[in-house]
């Protein structure tokens, strides 16, 4: 299997990391998915909030997604804008980039 990492860019605005699971309704209409993408990623923008990667998984969760937002607030609109349409469920992480995590360990006393 070949391994693949994602490279953040920039420390510009705080990442967050939103694991997914599809609802009844959307495997009901499982096979709009495909423009639902394009159209979940227009939701997103109108709130500011850049989608970096999406993966689709097997397992626990459907659906993982590294995006971008000017804060938390425009994150959570975003995700309830889109959520209210009862396709998917969501759990949001904050995320660190690997440089912010090393300035982060070195403030440590």
């Amino acid at each position: 299997m070949r391994m693949r990492f994602i490279i953040i860019p920039g420390d510009i605005m705080p990442l967050f990391v939103v694991l997914g699971n599809w609802t009844q309704k959307r495997m009901e209409t499982i096979k709009e998915l495909p423009a639902n993408i394009k159209a979940g990623r227009s939701v997103f923008e109108s709130y500011g909030v850049k989608i970096l990667t999406m993966v689709f998984t097997l397992g626990r969760y459907d659906l993982i997604a590294i995006g971008e937002a000017p804060n938390a607030e425009a994150i959570t609109k975003a995700l309830l804008s889109w959520g209210s349409r009862g396709l998917l469920r969501t759990e949001t992480l904050t995320g660190f980039t690997p440089a912010e995590i090393s300035e982060l360990v070195q403030g440590i006393s």
